[in-house]
């Protein structure tokens, strides 16, 4: 049985990447670039995480009628992490002052609501933390927690895209990808179905197994390099027909 995360997880979560975001935008030159997302430079990557932070910040506003807080440009030359941790801290606090079910603005029909803002945005923010840290050779896990969701929500995510017109979202010629947490009562099966993704959450063999911490796996399936050992049996292409129908930039 897999275990859900609820609203104030969320929200914790956010508050937890939010920092260490902020921490490590701080802690070297934003003109390096990020290894995990070769096109881009510290600073663009920060570009991109403040954009996505204050969006959602002002989707909250948008739904309960509070004014939007305003944002400044990031600094050419001055302090990333605090630029960043003022974006992140206005984004906490209306999660902190939005019921989970207030209705707002999101791209995923049926799940129109601040609980969707508040996983999305832990998500979003938990990968490109590790973005953030591999440019500073500095990579921290995922919670086990939120990585298990984590996964959960890419099955989302892919749904969505291929609802909105993105046939190739999930699909595949029918590879199956079995991926065993050793860390967390969770595994899944999946399905690269021609017509979309198939998933079963049960012990089953694959063409490609995945096995080890949750974290590691996570991150192996958004097409980050684990930090810890991640076990492979089976066909290794399968990962790649998996990257076809699965793209995080």
């Amino acid at each position: 049985m897999i275990a859900h995360m609820n609203y104030g997880d969320h929200v914790t979560a956010v508050e937890r990447e939010v920092a260490a975001l902020a921490g490590a935008f701080a802690a070297g030159p934003i003109d390096i670039r990020v290894p995990t997302c070769p096109e881009w430079t510290v600073a663009d990557l920060a570009d991109h995480v403040g954009g996505f932070t204050g969006f959602w910040s002002h989707v909250l506003c948008e739904g309960t009628g509070r004014p939007k807080p305003e944002f400044t440009e990031r600094p050419a030359n001055g302090d990333l992490g605090a630029w960043y941790a003022q974006l992140g801290a206005s984004l906490v606090a209306e999660l902190k002052a939005t019921a989970a079910e207030q209705q707002v603005w999101t791209w995923v029909p049926g799940q129109n609501n601040a609980s969707f803002v508040a996983r999305r945005c832990a998500h979003e923010l938990a990968i490109h933390r590790f973005d953030a840290q591999a440019a500073r050779a500095a990579t921290a896990p995922i919670d086990g927690a939120l990585a298990v969701d984590g996964i959960e929500e890419v099955f989302v995510l892919i749904e969505a895209w291929k609802a909105d017109g993105h046939p190739e979202s999930g699909a595949g010629q029918g590879q199956t990808l079995h991926v065993h947490a050793t860390d967390r009562d969770a595994e899944w099966l999946l399905t690269l179905a021609p017509d979309g993704l198939d998933v079963r959450r049960e012990h089953a063999k694959g063409d490609l197994a995945l096995r080890g911490a949750v974290s590691d796996l996570e991150l192996l399936l958004y097409d980050r390099p684990p930090i810890g050992p991640v076990e492979r049996f089976g066909e290794q292409a399968v990962l790649d027909a998996w990257y076809r129908a699965f793209h995080f930039g």
